[in-house]
């Protein structure tokens, strides 16, 4: 009976971060065909290019993280506050780096993917925070 549980949560954080990453792509892709307008801030707007590119990357992660915490497919402390700063900074830190080092920025640029990764790592650091230093940044 132990077992089967260890085998569920082995599964479910794979698919849940799979699912991060997804939606991550996805909410990107919605906003550019709400907003079409977008596609030329890549050459002329950079620096708004990285600003949505990274709020983007941070809706998808957060709330696919939000959903997955609240219909209690992860087990995991809701620091809601410390996951979303940890993933605004792991979302942003890659990009701006990006936006430093390859100009002009171009799609498949291998830091957005940088950017997605260590947002997803940034939502759940706070989990693996000890509880004194946890209580202490809510």
């Amino acid at each position: 009976m132990d077992e089967k549980p260890k085998s569920r949560i082995s599964l479910i954080w794979p698919g849940i971060v799979l699912l991060q990453y997804i939606m991550s792509q996805v909410v990107t892709f919605i906003f550019s065909l709400i907003f079409p307008i977008t596609d030329t801030f890549i050459t002329t707007r950079p620096g708004v290019f990285i600003f949505i590119l990274g709020i983007c990357f941070t809706i998808g992660i957060f709330l696919t993280g939000w959903v997955a915490i609240h219909w209690r497919w992860l087990k995991i402390k809701p620091v809601w506050i410390l996951r979303l700063v940890g993933t605004l900074i792991g979302a942003f830190v890659p990009l701006i780096m990006a936006l430093i080092l390859y100009h002009p920025i171009e799609p498949g640029n291998p830091f957005f993917f940088i950017s997605i990764f260590a947002a997803i790592i940034g939502f759940y650091i706070p989990g693996l925070l000890p509880e004194k230093e946890s209580a202490v940044l809510m």
